[in-house]
């Protein structure tokens, strides 16, 4: 008998193959390797049965394994440059399906976010569990008003949107990016669509002591900054 699972599939997701930033996730902030940070607060969390790193790289998996998390090989063609976080987490939950182990919702947690607090996750838990929702996922507010960008074409300045050029920041409706810190998808709704985002999808906004996104030197530098003020 098929028993779905009530606590979702936690999946950190991390190949070894990082071309902006070679070896990323293993790369040390505040003496630890970046993978480290997002498992530990998966763990300590209490949100999941299990912490599962998926990744091609023997250094990553055992570094999230030090940090409490499950390795999952994934494989060659998965860790391939093109290959999408979507794909690798419908190719996870259909495995774990086909075992007789569905869990209703998938929890992708990337290890490039690593100042993500285990009070958010349980946070950002509580808020998909209270929604009729396809998905969740977390937002920072975007530093510029889209409508403020420019292109230049043939060395010539143009505005994109030349109606909301020049209208001050407080009359635009305020914009989000999705930050990567925390994702939550239906089972249902991910086998159906191999999409981690629906027509229904709540969200949440990620505090700004968390919100870094760690995909180049510099990055990691600014996330070692922010450490280094928390501490």
């Amino acid at each position: 008998m098929t028993t779905v699972l009530e606590k979702p599939l936690a999946i950190v997701p991390a190949r070894g193959g990082s071309k902006r930033f070679p070896r990323k996730n293993v790369a040390l902030l505040g003496g630890k390797p970046l993978i480290a940070w997002t498992v530990e607060a998966a763990v300590a969390s209490g949100v999941f049965d299990q912490v599962w790193v998926s990744s091609d790289d023997a250094e990553i998996c055992a570094a999230g394994e030090a940090a409490g998390g499950v390795s999952l090989a994934r494989p060659a063609e998965l860790a391939a440059d093109n290959a999408t976080v979507a794909q690798v987490c419908t190719a996870v939950a259909r495995d774990f399906a086909a075992r007789n182990q569905p869990y209703h919702a998938v929890y992708v947690l990337l290890p490039t976010s690593p100042l993500r607090k285990a009070a958010s996750i349980r946070a950002a838990w509580d808020v998909y569990c209270s929604r009729e929702a396809d998905a969740l996922v977390s937002v920072s507010p975007l530093a510029h008003p889209p409508e403020w960008a420019l292109t230049i074409a043939n060395g010539w300045v143009k505005p994109m949107d030349a109606a909301g050029y020049d209208t001050p920041r407080p009359q635009l409706v305020p914009k989000y990016r999705a930050d990567g810190a925390h994702t939550i998808v239906s089972l249902k709704h991910l086998l159906a669509t191999g999409s981690l985002i629906g027509p229904r999808t709540a969200s949440i906004i990620t505090p700004a002591g968390e919100a870094v996104d760690v995909d180049t030197p510099e990055d990691l530098a600014w996330a070692e900054f922010l450490l280094s003020r928390q501490g």
